[in-house]
């Protein structure tokens, strides 16, 4: 009865929605994603003879992304992206589906449902909104895979065998973030000659503060009188809040913004193209880019990545290819080996720390690869201990 009211649910919220958007590609014959009739294959439970059978059927693995929008411009465009270039190069194996199901999480848990209703064989989701989802929802269509990024899930509250989470080093991009706003706080271009920089998060989360330790670690590295100055929005939609937080920064002293706050971020880059002198740091995409032809885009200095969208090709990669590659009922971890986070390196960083500084970030870049530089990960600190690294 629970599943049936659920999927009601699902079907009166989802028709409110923004359409689905699918994305269908031609090409070679595709893997076969259920076993044959009178196969000696068992059911494929755990999704192994769904892609390991390509026996010419003919049939596309389905795969459904659930995003809230797609052009915020930083996380969730970035897997949005990723499932794109999913069509665009696998499209003889995939059929892609996108979903935008709007800012109001009420309505996601519906999307959900709807999506493996339909029968999605592969259904991707992000953030940490959706941790209760991805703890309940699988349990009910054990056949369904299911992708999680940004957030772990309870792997002990039931049979998750066919969850895959998905995290990333981020403390990694954020160090890099760090050190290049040290270099621009103290460099000709700065508003002033404060070495103090701010940080803007949406939500004082595990993920969030991720970016912010490595962040810290990263400008302390440079300059250890770097002082960081913190605040957040309380979630990752408020742009007039983000900018006010950023503005108040500014005031203090900060010639130079790290924003790791989703859409609200958006604020933070409109504060600083207000103020001469003054520079923001994009998240998760290459904000300068997408800002492109904007009066914001000259404001951002570099970006810190989470690729979700190198990630999710690379998952979508060793599925087809071999889905025991792809260790579903666990949490995998992405990192600079993987291309999967880092920073922009472009002309318009040359031009705010100069190619001496610039050359300077490569080198730590390296550092952290070759593991001389150990970044730290909030998840092993206790809050004191984040608190030490960001405020001494």
């Amino acid at each position: 009865m629970r599943k049936s009211i659920k999927k009601a649910a699902a079907i009166i919220l989802t028709a409110a929605m923004a359409m689905s958007m699918t994305a269908c590609g031609g090409g070679k014959t595709a893997e076969e994603t259920k076993a044959p009739a009178g196969s000696e294959a068992e059911p494929a439970a755990d999704g192994e003879t769904k892609a390991a059978d390509a026996a010419g059927s003919g049939e596309k693995l389905k795969m459904t992304l659930c995003i809230g929008r797609k052009n915020d411009l930083s996380f969730q465009q970035s897997a949005y992206e990723g499932a794109m270039r999913v069509q665009e190069e696998m499209g003889d194996k995939f059929e892609v589906n996108v979903v935008e199901m709007g800012d109001d999480t009420t309505k996601w848990q519906a999307a959900f449902y709807d999506a493996a209703d339909s029968g999605a064989d592969i259904i991707v989701g992000t953030g940490f909104q959706n941790k209760e989802n991805f703890e309940t929802i699988p349990l009910e269509y054990p056949d369904t895979k299911f992708i999680l990024f940004d957030q772990d899930v309870d792997y002990t509250s039931g049979d998750l065998g066919n969850v895959l989470t998905v995290l990333f080093d981020s403390n990694q991009s954020g160090f890099l973030a760090g050190a290049v706003a040290a270099y621009y706080t103290t460099g000709e271009n700065a508003a002033n000659t404060d070495k103090t920089i701010g940080f803007v998060g949406g939500t004082e989360s595990t993920t969030v503060n991720n970016f912010l330790v490595g962040y810290a670690e990263g400008a302390k590295y440079v300059d250890p009188e770097t002082k960081i100055l913190t605040a957040y929005v309380g979630d990752f939609m408020d742009t007039a809040k983000a900018k006010d937080l950023a503005n108040a920064q500014i005031s203090e002293g900060a010639d130079i913004v790290f924003q790791v706050a989703g859409g609200a971020g958006n604020g933070v880059i409109e504060a600083a193209a207000e103020k001469d002198g003054v520079m923001a740091i994009g998240v998760d995409s290459d904000q300068y880019r997408t800002l492109e032809g904007s009066n914001l885009q000259a404001s951002v200095i570099t970006s810190s990545l989470k690729l979700l969208d190198n990630a999710l090709f690379k998952i979508c990669s060793d599925y087809v290819e071999d889905v025991s590659k792809v260790p579903f009922g666990t949490t995998a971890t992405y990192g600079l080996k993987d291309d999967a986070v880092g920073i922009v390196f472009n002309d318009n960083l040359t031009k705010s720390i100069g190619e001496e500084n610039v050359a300077k970030v490569e080198e730590i870049l390296g550092k952290i690869q070759s593991g001389e530089i150990t970044v730290s990960d909030v998840a092993e600190l206790t809050t004191d201990q984040v608190k030490d690294i960001v405020n001494n």
